[in-house]
C-alpha cells in the first residue's frame, strides 16, 4: 500500500484560497449563481475558477480599473491611446480620405453579396472595400493615379476626335450644309442678276451726209455716213443692262471685205422690254485695183444715184451683207461677238 501524507486536502484548499484572494479576475467575475451555492464551496470554486463560460473574453469587464496587487501586471508605464487615429484607413476614423479613392472604390454591402456569412468578428465594420484590405496605402495611390491618368487620357482622346471633326469651330455636317445654302443662294441672285446678251434687229438705214465718189486711173474710192435703227430686246434680263458700247463692222458677203464702222456709245437697257438703238456707221473704202468686187457692189448700189446725167439710165442695185456686232457690257470682263447676216440692203438715197 502506498502511503497518503496527512493533512493533505486542507493543504490543496489553503492554495485554493490563496490564489482566490489574490485573482482579481475571480474578484470581478464573482456573480449571484457563485454565490447561490453554499458557504463551503470554496473547492468547487477554486477547482472551476478557469472554466470555458467564465474565461470567455465576452464576459471580461469592459471598464479600466487600476489592480496595486495584480501579480501579472506589468511594471512599465501604460501608453495612452491617441484620440484620433491619423493614419487610418478604416471607415469608422477620422481620417479625411481622397475623394477620388472614395469614388474608385465602392462600399460593399452584407445584402448584395450573394451567399456570403455575415462577419461575427468584434471590433470590424460592415462596410469595407476591397482594394483597401488587400492593398497597401502605397500601392491604393499608385492605382488612384494611374486610374486617373486613364481618365485624362480617354478624355484628351476624345477632346482630339472632337477637334478632328470640326473645321473652324463647326462640324463637318453644318459646314456642309452652310456651303449648300450659300451656293444655293449665290446660283439665285446669279440667275436673276447675271446680265444677258440682248438681240438686235435692224430695221432701217438713213443717210446723213452727201455719197463722195473718186475714180480715176489710179485710185477709186466711196465714203459717206449711214444711221443703223436697231431693235434691242432685253426681255431676258431681269435687271436693268447697263452697256459700254455696241461696235459694228459691215462687210461684203463676197469678197468678206468690211467697208464701215461703227459704235453706239454708253447706254442702259430697261429690263423686260425693247429698245430703239441708233448707231452712227462710217463708209469708207478705196482700192487701186481697176476691176476690185468690192468697189463694184458699193458703186452699183450707191454710186449710180451720183451719175445721173449718163447718157443710158443705170439701175440700183443692193448689197448682202454681213453685221459684225460686238457688246462691252458691265459685270462682264470679256467681250462678246455675233453676226448678223442682212440680204438685199439697200442704200439709202437721203
Amino acid at each position: 500500500m502506498s502511503y497518503t501524507p496527512p493533512h493533505s486536502h486542507n493543504r490543496h484548499s489553503s492554495l485554493a484560497t490563496v490564489y482566490e484572494d489574490n485573482d482579481p479576475y475571480r474578484i470581478v467575475k464573482k456573480s449571484p449563481r457563485i454565490g447561490s451555492i453554499s458557504d463551503n464551496s470554496s473547492d468547487f470554486d477554486a477547482v472551476h475558477s478557469r472554466t470555458a463560460s467564465d474565461s470567455s473574453t465576452s464576459r471580461l469587464y469592459s471598464g479600466q480599473m487600476e489592480f496595486g496587487q495584480d501579480p501579472y501586471a506589468n511594471c512599465k508605464k501604460k501608453l495612452k491611446l491617441n484620440e484620433e487615429r491619423a493614419n487610418s484607413y478604416l471607415p469608422y476614423s477620422h481620417h479625411e480620405r481622397d475623394p477620388r479613392q472614395q469614388q474608385s472604390c465602392e462600399p460593399m454591402y452584407i445584402e448584395e453579396e450573394n451567399g456570403a456569412p455575415a462577419s461575427t468578428t468584434l471590433g470590424m465594420g460592415s462596410i469595407l472595400c476591397d482594394t483597401m484590405m488587400e492593398l497597401p496605402a502605397s500601392r491604393i495611390k499608385e492605382k488612384q493615379v494611374d486610374t486617373t491618368l486613364g481618365d485624362d487620357f480617354g478624355l484628351s482622346t476624345q477632346k482630339r476626335r472632337k477637334r478632328r471633326r470640326t473645321v473652324c469651330g463647326m462640324r463637318y455636317r453644318s459646314l456642309v450644309l452652310i456651303c449648300l445654302l450659300f451656293i444655293t443662294t449665290v446660283v439665285i441672285i446669279w440667275y436673276f442678276v447675271w446680265p444677258r446678251i440682248p438681240n438686235l434687229a435692224l430695221d432701217d438705214v438713213d443717210n446723213l451726209g452727201t455719197i463722195q465718189v473718186l475714180t480715176n486711173s489710179t485710185k477709186k474710192s466711196m465714203s459717206t455716213q449711214w444711221v443703223l435703227n436697231m431693235t434691242a430686246d432685253n426681255t431676258a434680263n431681269w435687271v436693268p443692262t447697263r452697256i459700254n458700247a455696241i461696235d459694228i463692222i459691215i462687210t461684203d458677203d463676197k469678197t468678206k471685205e468690211s467697208f464701215g464702222t461703227g459704235s453706239s456709245g454708253w447706254l442702259v437697257l430697261p429690263p423686260k422690254k425693247k429698245t430703239m438703238i441708233p448707231v452712227f456707221i462710217d463708209i469708207y473704202y478705196e482700192t487701186y485695183n481697176v476691176n476690185d468686187t468690192t468697189f463694184q457692189d458699193l458703186y452699183n448700189a450707191c454710186g449710180v444715184q451720183v451719175n445721173s446725167n449718163a447718157p443710158f439710165e443705170s439701175k440700183q442695185g443692193v448689197l448682202n451683207v454681213t453685221l459684225s456686232v460686238t457688246y462691252h457690257i458691265s459685270g462682264i470682263v470679256w467681250p462678246t461677238t455675233k453676226q448678223m447676216h442682212i440680204d438685199s440692203l439697200i442704200c439709202p438715197t437721203s
